[in-house]
């Protein structure tokens, strides 16, 4: 994957964005591309306002992912069986220790079109020698709708945090503990998401762009008539 071939499509994307009016909430939604080892790519919907992060399969489903930044919450709504799985953050995660050699590699294409006027940048979250991450983010551009992804990504680090003991030892490698509890917003801190891909062979790149997009604020209501299971509680 080269940053010419994201930023290709990406400016396509931006040439297409479209503006809603109305009494609705203004938002903008982001479409990736997101792929996990052993199935095909599938696209996943995220709809991004100053005070919350709702994803979802792109359709209005009783299935969806909400995340409401004041609150410090996710919620994970099931409709089927008509639960809700209550993600809560609050604490705090630690520096990393030595061993992890941690450290972040950053090169800039300044031949690559320029991404809100500045050039794309490519990222890799090392372990040692080991490369556990790679990206390419685009510095100051989205830069409110980047804010909300790395504070839901503190959620989800909080909560990895508080189950480390329940994970298995042989799991938690160097690399596992740089990418979900470290460094976990090493890409995010640096600028918008434009591509990740991990040598396991996770994949996330941005192929849609929708700005000043009015949705219904009920898109971001959890259903109060559903059973809620907490993980602080476990």
């Amino acid at each position: 994957m080269t940053i010419k071939s994201i930023l290709l499509g990406l400016l396509i994307m931006l040439a297409s964005s479209v503006r809603a009016d109305g009494d609705n909430v203004s938002a903008t939604i982001l479409w990736y591309a997101e792929q996990e080892p052993g199935v095909d790519p599938y696209r996943v919907r995220y709809i991004v306002t100053p005070d919350f992060l709702r994803s979802d399969d792109g359709v209005d489903s009783e299935n969806f992912l909400l995340f409401d930044r004041k609150r410090k919450t996710i919620y994970s709504v099931v409709g089927e069986n008509r639960s809700i799985l209550q993600i809560d953050g609050g604490v705090e995660t630690y520096a990393a220790p030595q061993e992890l050699a941690m450290r972040i590699e950053r090169r800039a294409d300044t031949q690559a079109p320029k991404v809100g006027g500045r050039p794309p940048v490519a990222l890799e979250l090392l372990a040692g020698e080991t490369v556990c991450k790679s990206a390419v983010i685009a510095p100051g551009f989205l830069d409110d709708e980047r804010k909300v992804f790395r504070d839901f990504s503190h959620v989800v680090a909080a909560q990895q945090a508080r189950t480390m003991n329940n994970t298995p030892p042989e799991l938690r490698t160097h690399c596992f503990l740089a990418r979900y509890l470290y460094a976990h917003d090493f890409h995010l801190a640096e600028g918008m998401l434009l591509a990740e891909w991990s040598p396991s062979g996770e994949r996330r790149e941005l192929v849609d762009i929708e700005e000043h997009v009015a949705v219904p604020s009920s898109l971001f209501v959890i259903p109060d008539d559903y059973t809620v299971v907490r993980t602080s509680e476990f």
